[in-house]
């Protein structure tokens, strides 16, 4: 598992797997009184959970994340 941090005032742009129909995704969203949870499954197997907290989004992904030469950030396959 990878796990990254991004500052609440960052920004940070990911391009995800390509996907034919949205409903391909599995997508489980939860919200408590101290973060909100993202939890999505990708046909490709890529699977991502985004925790936003009050200062800051922790990103943990079965992939890695690389850098484009545009500065945003994919999925290694």
């Amino acid at each position: 598992m990878y796990n990254y941090s991004v500052n609440a005032n960052e920004k940070l742009t990911i391009k995800t797997p390509d996907v034919e129909k949205f409903s391909d995704i599995k997508i489980e969203n939860k919200q408590t009184k101290d973060c909100i949870v993202n939890h999505s499954i990708y046909p490709d197997g890529t699977d991502v959970t985004f925790t936003q907290l009050a200062n800051k989004i922790i990103i943990s992904s079965n992939k890695e994340l690389v850098q484009n030469d545009d500065g945003s950030y994919s999925f290694k396959n």
